[in-house]
């Protein structure tokens, strides 16, 4: 009976706690109710707790063949669900919005939970229509797209291509096989079942064998507000992620077997996590990962090596054989793709925006690191004011201070641990560099200077979340925890210790949340700190990720296929005309600059080549008729948003929005439309102007858009 309360209370907790953070309280008794109930329950859930001590002498540790079965079934599940789930086509898109956008209906086609976001336009507006056109070209799939960039470009922005590299990319594979639609499924769900699957397997060996530990911190870092904002942007986070934690498992795989079929394995798979790593090209992601990878490698090779000075191993050589011949085909590989994408990486690191924009760090005030306990009520129109938009605001539970704690308390026990130790010393050097910043020189010579302070919170969620299962990994050696008592005690004087900290932070973020939601962060996460220092496991996965999971679950939609996109009347309709004419040039215009440049993305999208819209690197053919003398270089040398309007000027002018967007106004004029070569031109919302250009002709009209085709 006791045990049973103890786990109604360990999902109970969670529960009330975003209870109190989501409900609107009409009179503060509500409120005060809800946080006593609140502390009432957690204070239950401590004095319940069992001990460590209890624990040892009353659980059976799991057998090996437990463990693997477990493990297991663990495996195949999860690629069950990826493959069952991919072939229906369910997917985490926000193209419904399309309908919103180009037809003006409701933006609900394909949703079957969850809402489209329209700040996931990275993914909706950006990736989405360039996978599109990529598949819409003739021949599909090629490796210059000038759609979406110049040269090389659709490798560097993570499409599919008709390229070697995507055998080291098997999210790709359905493109190659399959519909759109369920290849785009396959895509998409790799982002999950990869980062699942590789934490997983990895997170098992920190883990000591444990399941359900690796299992729940693999989904912690998932349903992480970070993750799931920036889940499907094109630098492909999670895939990144996943590599990481391929890549090491297959390493500790790759050492501590003996079977020479599964070294060998490990390395391929390693092959293949090293590659596909690389080939995500995202630098402000890709380097503090490294950095923490490298701090684990090395911790793990301290700790094994400790473990097997007396022991003989006659598969060594093999096993180096095999590192070897891995790293020197990874070497060479990522030449040949080096080569091949050189030109393009060049232009982006010359670029204004994002290729001159390096960093010292030194920008991440301390209080961001609060945010995320705060921030249980944050949607994409509800968030912080410091912040520019929910996805910047997103952030992980910061228990960094813990894992701190709790090192130095096996520092003082003499029973330091190398891989908590590498993971502490990582953080410490990480968040240094995020408030404090480094030298310009340092920076450079460790190409941190490609890292800013906003990204690398990236690399502090992930190791935390891998610091957080090592510590809580069952171990032999381990002594009783204190006893229930002093832990309440720490408990309660913790909670007002939170309420201030929360308080300032809050103050910091314009008062984002009420005080009755600042007493519930600070009774629950005093709870959660105080399992976790009693080394409650599951208890404490629990209640880290019951609110993730309720919160952050549906930040991406589930909706099956994607009709938003591919039943919209106004895409459709451009793919018609298209068809006739696959070999033209389009050009978007318009007074709404925002649904003209996302008009010109849907265009693209049908394969038809269009200037303006997203591209990764600046158009220069279209630039040396516009801007010849390059008088506005400083605007559009950049990867951007571009939208036209036309205007009664005598020559082009470029605006600048924003970092990532500006705005072309030029001459209406049949002459600068020939030198740009366009034959097709999309009107939208302006008509009137449209349908009086002298050499065009119109051919259709529809939801405020007409299309001009010039008369030949």
């Amino acid at each position: 009976m006791r045990s049973k309360l103890f786990w109604i209370l360990s999902i109970l907790c969670p529960l009330l706690f975003i209870a109190s953070v989501r409900w609107q309280a009409a009179h503060i008794g509500v409120a005060v109710a809800l946080n006593l109930l609140l502390a009432a329950s957690c204070l239950g859930l401590l004095v319940m707790s069992p001990g460590q001590q209890a624990r040892d002498n009353t659980e059976e540790r799991p057998s090996a063949e437990s463990g693997k079965l477990g493990r297991n079934l663990i495996v195949t599940s999860l690629i069950l669900i990826y493959l069952a789930v991919s072939l229906l086509k369910l997917n985490g898109t926000s193209t419904a919005l399309w309908q919103e956008v180009a037809d003006r209906q409701a933006p609900t086609a394909g949703l079957i939970a969850g809402t489209a976001k329209a700040i996931r336009m990275d993914e909706w507006f950006v990736q989405t229509p360039w996978i599109w056109s990529q598949s819409n070209q003739n021949p599909p799939f090629p490796l210059t797209n000038r759609n979406v960039g110049n040269g090389a470009a659709p490798l560097l922005t993570n499409l599919p291509v008709a390229h070697w590299t995507m055998l080291f990319r098997p999210q790709m594979w359905g493109f190659f096989a399959l519909s759109k639609e369920r290849a785009f499924a396959f895509n998409w769900n790799f982002k999950w079942f990869g980062l699942l699957l590789g934490g997983f397997l990895f997170l098992r060996i920190l883990a000591r064998g444990n399941n359900s530990l690796a299992l729940g911190g693999a989904l912690i870092l998932l349903f992480s507000s970070y993750v799931q904002w920036f889940f499907s942007t094109p630098t492909c986070m999670p895939e990144m992620i996943s590599m990481v934690f391929f890549a090491l498992w297959a390493l500790d795989v790759l050492f501590q077997t003996k079977s020479r079929w599964a070294i060998a394995g490990a390395g391929a798979i390693l092959l293949v996590a090293i590659e596909q790593f690389v080939f995500c090209c995202y630098p402000r992601f890709q380097i503090p990962l490294v950095y923490l990878a490298l701090a684990l490698v090395v911790a793990g090779a301290f700790h094994y090596r400790r473990q097997s000075d007396n022991v003989r191993d006659g598969a060594r050589p093999f096993r180096l054989c095999v590192l070897v011949a891995v790293l020197i085909t990874a070497a060479v590989l990522l030449w040949q793709w080096h080569r091949e994408v050189s030109l393009s990486l060049k232009e982006i690191q010359s670029l204004v925006y994002p290729g001159q924009v390096v960093s010292n760090g030194g920008s991440f005030p301390w209080y961001f690191f609060l945010a995320p306990f705060l921030e249980f009520s944050m949607t994409q129109d509800h968030f912080p004011a410091p912040f520019e938009n929910v996805c910047a605001a997103s952030g992980f539970l910061f228990i960094v201070p813990i894992l701190a704690a709790t090192l130095f308390r096996e520092a003082r026990q003499r029973r330091l641990d190398a891989i908590s130790v590498a993971i502490v010393l990582f953080l410490a050097g990480a968040i240094f560099f995020m408030i404090c910043g480094v030298p310009a020189l340092v920076a450079q010579a460790t190409a941190w200077s490609y890292v800013t302070s906003s990204r690398c919170i990236l690399a502090v969620g992930v190791a935390s979340v891998i610091g957080l299962v090592r510590y809580l990994a069952p171990a032999s050696d381990r002594r009783p925890s204190p006893d229930k008592k002093f832990v309440v005690a720490i408990a309660l004087l913790l909670a007002p210790l939170l309420f201030v900290c929360f308080y300032a932070a809050n103050s910091q973020l314009g008062h984002f949340v009420k005080v009755a939601e600042l007493v519930a962060a600070a009774i629950f996460f005093a709870t959660v700190a105080s399992l976790l220092w009693h080394r409650v496991a599951l208890a404490s996965c629990l209640l880290l990720l019951i609110p993730c999971v309720s919160v952050y679950g549906l930040v991406n939609p589930i909706s099956k296929g994607l009709p938003g996109l591919t039943r919209s009347e106004m895409f459709r309709w451009f793919s018609q005309v298209h068809a006739t004419d696959k070999g033209a040039l389009w050009l978007v215009t318009g007074d709404l600059t925002t649904r003209t440049c996302f008009l010109a993305q849907l265009a693209k999208a049908t394969g038809a080549n269009v200037l303006g819209g997203t591209r990764c690197m600046p158009d220069r053919e279209m630039l040396t008729a516009l801007d010849p003398e390059d008088e506005y270089a400083t605007v559009h040398d950049r990867y951007a948003r571009v939208c036209f309007q036309a205007r009664a000027q005598t020559k082009a002018e470029f605006e600048l929005q924003a970092p990532d967007f500006y705005l072309v106004r030029f001459p209406f004029q049949t002459e600068l439309l020939d030198l740009l070569q366009v034959k097709y031109l999309i009107d939208v919302d302006q008509v009137s102007e449209g349908a009086a250009l002298p050499g065009f002709e119109r051919i259709g009209e529809r939801e405020g858009c007409v299309i001009l085709r010039r008369i030949q």
